[in-house]
């Protein structure tokens, strides 16, 4: 999946109103609460087939660190 697209699908299921680049920071984004990231860990797993730990997701800060995160686990 092109790290185009997975941005699209995190933007949809977190339900994001704002415009979001990769360079926004999570904490910025007034959407973004833990059950978005249990959504975004839920979207790893079906969009990718990747069962990434949420310690790992703890430590992104910006949305590039979400897509880096799942490029590296998928490659």
């Amino acid at each position: 999946m092109k790290r185009s697209e997975f941005l699209e699908n995190i933007i949809e299921v977190v339900e994001i109103e704002n415009e979001v680049t990769e360079s926004t920071v999570l904490a910025d984004i007034k959407e973004w609460d833990s059950l978005a990231a249990v959504t975004t860990l839920a979207l790893f797993n079906k969009k990718l087939g990747l069962k990434i730990p949420a310690s790992e997701l703890a430590k992104c800060t910006t949305v590039a660190d979400l897509l880096d995160l799942g490029n590296s686990q998928y490659a």
